[in-house]
């Protein structure tokens, strides 16, 4: 829209706006400049005939007020939606504005104000911008060990769906069909939609403006029953037989998941730092771990091989073990999943494996409640399986779990000792090298 201005060239003598008049208009040239010829039936109805070969309607008014000098409004251009008519009902109207003294350029420069600003609240508001601040203010700033989760679920789930879409429009049978969607493909992942969405969004009524969320009386879509499974013994073995013909990031970080029974994040985050091949220690800082207490792994031989074989130059060894760029840790971790997957189903169709029957459905924690049940299967007592696991409870809890990082280093290194002994057992029985 024009600048509105506050004076005009010499004006000629007064015409009859039509559109017969408009129509038969000659234009200025750019030497003699534009030219302003006003109505003979309004007082202060205008149209401004500029050399470009435009001609736009105004309207010339002075306030009240002592002192106010001539202002000329800008209405617009001759053609939709202004035709003469148009244009001087308009006048018409900006013109009782004046008359009831108020300033219709002042109160159009306050309107444009408003949009703008409106125009920049759905811009704040708008689904990714409210989801980056979420994660940056919240989950990065108050350290969440899920945050790896929530990240995938939005990148995964949420910001596709709400593409574009203001986060205070988004409705109650938004929602539901979000986790409808979700639910087709998997019924865990929309509870986990439902959650950091749910999350998110009540945030947001705290920290972000929000009046309120669409998600108020929405429960879990799906009910998840508790997970039990664990591995056999030939899926163990077949799992680490195909483990060779991955990127050898997501290789090593199986290997040790079934070393050690760790949690994922806890093991793509390892660093040289965190490792004393001296002392055959891994020490796993608190900001790393679910119950953010430093955790004490003891090395075993099989696990120090796998260690030397990603940097067996001592010189070299600092920063991140597992990673492709050097900057930051492996990750991707769904798409490998789903590449072991298809590397199991192959080996099933193969002579040594085919009599063991299906593979049932796993994810990688599997691995670590495998380690669990095998811990009582190998008479392990439980609270030195617990302080293997790093689990909060029994004797491990209150003021041993917080300081006595070294508490049951002896028995969880006996405990590792017979777990290794037993996958070599395991990997022998089926023919899979180990490590």
């Amino acid at each position: 829209m024009p600048a509105p201005e506050t004076h005009e060239p010499e004006v000629d003598k007064t015409v009859t706006i039509n559109k017969g008049f408009v129509n038969k208009i000659t234009f200025p040239s750019s030497e003699e400049g534009r030219r302003v010829q006003w109505d003979k039936q309004l007082k202060g109805f205008g149209i401004r005939v500029n050399p470009n070969r435009t001609v736009v309607f105004v309207v010339q008014y002075r306030m009240k007020a002592k002192g106010a000098k001539t202002q000329t409004y800008t209405i617009g251009k001759y053609g939709s939606p202004w035709s003469p008519d148009a244009a001087r009902e308009e006048a018409r109207s900006l013109l009782d504005l004046v008359h009831r003294g108020i300033d219709p350029i002042a109160q159009r420069r306050t309107a444009e104000v408003a949009a703008e600003q409106a125009a920049l609240e759905e811009r704040h508001y708008e689904f990714d911008a409210f989801a980056d601040r979420y994660i940056e203010e919240h989950v990065k700033a108050n350290e969440l060990r899920s945050l790896s989760d929530i990240q995938g679920t939005f990148d995964r789930d949420l910001r596709p769906f709400f593409k574009g879409k203001s986060v205070r429009q988004i409705t109650k049978q938004d929602c539901k069909d979000l986790r409808s969607q979700i639910g087709l493909r998997s019924k865990s992942a929309a509870n986990k939609a439902h959650k950091w969405l749910n999350a998110a969004l009540m945030w947001g009524i705290e920290h972000d403006g929000l009046e309120s969320s669409p998600m108020l009386g929405l429960k879990r879509p799906f009910k998840e029953g508790k997970r039990t499974r664990t591995f056999a013994e030939w899926e163990i073995a077949l799992l680490w037989s195909v483990l060779p013909q991955l990127a050898w990031q997501f290789a090593m970080h199986m290997r040790i998941l079934i070393l050690t029974g760790l949690r994922l994040r806890e093991v793509s985050g390892i660093r040289w730092e965190e490792i004393d091949l001296e002392r055959k220690e891994w020490i796993i800082p608190g900001a790393r771990t679910k119950n953010k207490r430093d955790h004490l792994v003891p090395i075993l031989p099989v696990f120090e091989r796998l260690l030397t074989t990603i940097e067996p130059n001592p010189e070299l060894r600092s920063g991140l073990l597992l990673t492709s760029n050097g900057r930051t840790a492996v990750s991707g971790f769904s798409k490998s999943k789903a590449e072991i997957d298809g590397l199991i189903a192959a080996a099933l169709g193969e002579n040594s494996w085919r009599s063991h029957g299906p593979f049932a459905p796993w994810v990688r924690h599997d691995t670590r409640r495998t380690l669990s049940t095998m811990c009582g299967e190998m008479s392990i007592p439980i609270a030195h399986a617990e302080a293997l696991l790093n689990h909060v409870s029994g004797t491990l809890d209150g003021v041993a779990g917080t300081y006595w990082l070294y508490q049951y280093a002896k028995e969880k290194r006996q405990a590792l000792t017979k777990w290794e002994k037993r996958l070599e057992k395991i990997m022998k029985k089926h023919a899979v090298p180990f490590p």
